[in-house]
């Protein structure tokens, strides 16, 4: 993989997948919708992360940025999709 943000993408892409895998709950309400919006957003990241291991193609600069967004989101929310899904 010589493209730098193809390099940051699939890291942020994983470690945004491994952030929700590692969540817990710890008393929280479980509800089904947000799991499965949960379930959802793994399923995109983590394919998002394959699919850039697998295939080395050419990622933009907006691309990356979108990856570390979502990271900085998911990690705000410290893994809690629900928190992400919160209207406040």
């Amino acid at each position: 993989m010589t493209n730098p943000l193809a390099l940051i993408a699939l890291i942020a892409y994983s470690v945004a997948a491994l952030r929700i895998l590692a969540y817990r709950r710890d008393g929280a309400r479980h509800r089904h919708h947000v799991s499965w919006f949960a379930w959802l957003m793994l399923v995109a990241l983590g394919g998002s992360a394959i699919e850039l291991a697998v295939h080395a193609k050419a990622v933009g600069m907006f691309e990356a940025a979108r990856a570390v967004l979502f990271t900085v989101l998911i990690f705000g929310a410290r893994g809690n999709v629900a928190r992400l899904l919160r209207s406040e």
